[in-house]
């Protein structure tokens, strides 16, 4: 289904990114996976080429609209087309905070990672899209935005602009034969969940990952594995008839608090 497609992650370096290159670069697509940090944007590289050995490493700051422009150009360029795009980079600095406690500089910098770096990445890959004539993008948005819990405003108003952002905008661009779908995850095993858990005593890790089961239905942290094949799906054929929508990828968190 995606042999010889081709594909851009954003935050594909690591967790629910890096698993879902994985997953399509074992299916043949030609991945360009895109982050801020050339280290890890090469090791991660060196595994997808056992799958996909045209695929590329570009570092890019997604909230820099030359960056953007730049890994949709030389994407463009080097295969001739963008057939999906996941646009999953993320950074929780700063996400905790009392509101009037907040800084302005953090409030920029949390919009920034969360919104504009999404609606930056849709603007220049629907450039290419919609001279296609189709193509099919997903945004990571987060459980944040529905929950909206206490001490993250600032990053659930992101994130919810995320979901908002993805709706419109499919709106606009489905007679173009282009789908735009969001993913909303919950709790997963990945690097910015193990950071919230690196400053903790055991007895505070211990708490924390029991909460996190607790509120959890399935009673455990998902696998970013899991994500993956919920965003396989949703750049697959088998999801034509699916835009606008935002899936929920959480274990059964929000439905419990409904």
């Amino acid at each position: 289904m995606f042999e010889e497609k081709v594909g851009i992650i954003t935050g594909g370096t690591s967790g629910i990114g890096l698993a879902t290159a994985e997953l399509l670069a074992k299916e043949g697509m030609h991945i360009v996976i895109a982050s801020r940090n050339s280290e890890k944007g090469e090791e991660a590289l060196s595994v997808l080429r056992k799958w996909s050995p045209h695929s590329l490493f570009i570092k890019t700051d997604v909230t820099n609209s030359q960056d953007v422009k730049n890994l949709v150009s030389q994407t463009y360029s080097t295969f001739g087309k963008i057939d999906v795009s996941f646009n999953n980079a993320a950074n929780t600095e700063a996400a905790s905070n009392a509101t009037h406690e907040f800084k302005e500089e953090d409030f920029d910098h949390l919009i920034n990672v969360t919104l504009k770096s999404v609606w930056l990445c849709m603007k220049y890959q629907l450039q290419v899209m919609t001279k296609q004539n189709s193509g099919v993008i997903v945004n990571t948005s987060s459980m944040d935005a529905i929950l909206c819990s206490a001490g993250t405003g600032v990053y659930a108003a992101g994130k919810s602009g995320v979901i908002a952002l993805t709706k419109s905008v499919a709106q606009e661009y489905g007679h173009q034969h282009i789908r735009i779908n969001s993913l909303c995850p919950g709790a997963f095993r990945t690097p910015m969940l193990e950071e919230r858990f690196s400053n903790l005593s055991e007895e505070e890790k211990a708490k924390l990952n029991e909460s996190y089961q607790k509120l959890n239905a399935l009673g455990r942290i998902g696998d970013p594995i899991e994500a993956a094949k919920a965003v396989k799906w949703l750049l697959s054929d088998d999801a034509s008839f699916v835009t606008g929508q935002n899936i929920i990828v959480d274990g059964g968190i929000g439905f419990r608090f409904e």
